[in-house]
C-alpha cells in the first residue's frame, strides 16, 4: 500500500470518528452523521481499503477507546444499535464495489443499496438484542422499524446523494495528484 492510501485512508477514519461524535439522542438509536461518512468513504477508497477503516474503527471501538457516538468498550456489542456499526463493514462491500463503476449514476445506486444493507443488518441486531437480550415484550417488526428505521432513512438517503457529488468533485483532484506536472481540475466554478 502506497503512502498516499495510507493518508488518506487516516483521513477517511478520522472524518468517520468525527461523525460519529456528532449526535442527537431520539430514543434508541442517536441521530449520528456517521450514514455521511459510510457512504463517503467507500465512494472515495473503494470496497478494500474502505474495509480496511471500518474494521479499524470497529476495533478501536471495541478495545476502549471512544470513537462509537456514545463512548466505545466491548460492552457495545450489546447495545442496540451496534448492529449498524457491522452494517458499516457489509455496506461497504457493496458501495465501494467495482461493479458498473464506469457509470457515475450506478454508483450512487451501490451506495443506496449498501444504505439497505447496513440497515437490515442494523435492524435484525436490533431486533435480537431488543428481543433476547434486553427481554422487551414490545418488540415487533413495526417498534424496530418505528425506532431504527422511519426516522433515519430520509436522512440518511440525503447522506448517500450528498456524499457521492462530494467524491465525484474530489476524485479528479486525487487521482491528479499521482502527476503533479499536470494541472489540478477546478472544483469550483
Amino acid at each position: 500500500m502506497k503512502i498516499k492510501d495510507l493518508c488518506l485512508m487516516t483521513v477517511c477514519l478520522s472524518i468517520l470518528i468525527i461523525c460519529s461524535k456528532i449526535s442527537v439522542s431520539i430514543g434508541v438509536i442517536s441521530i449520528t452523521l456517521q450514514t455521511f461518512a459510510v457512504s463517503f468513504i467507500p465512494f472515495l477508497l473503494k470496497w478494500k481499503k474502505s474495509a480496511i477503516v471500518f474494521i479499524s474503527y470497529i476495533l478501536m471501538g471495541l478495545i476502549g477507546i471512544p470513537v462509537f457516538s456514545e463512548g466505545g468498550g466491548f460492552y457495545y456489542v450489546l447495545k442496540p444499535s451496534f448492529g449498524f456499526i457491522l452494517g458499516f463493514l457489509a455496506s461497504s462491500f457493496i458501495s465501494g464495489s467495482n461493479i458498473l463503476n464506469n457509470h457515475k449514476m450506478a454508483n450512487l445506486f451501490k451506495g443506496l443499496l449498501g444504505l439497505i444493507l447496513l440497515d437490515f443488518i442494523g435492524l435484525v441486531y436490533m431486533y435480537f438484542i431488543l428481543k433476547y437480550y434486553i427481554g422487551s415484550d414490545k418488540v415487533s417488526l413495526l417498534y424496530i422499524l418505528e425506532v431504527g428505521f422511519f426516522p433515519f432513512i430520509l436522512k440518511d438517503s440525503i447522506s448517500v446523494a450528498i456524499s457521492f457529488i462530494i467524491s465525484l468533485r474530489l476524485e479528479p483532484i486525487l487521482n491528479n495528484s499521482l502527476y503533479p506536472n499536470k494541472e489540478l481540475p477546478k472544483i469550483i466554478e
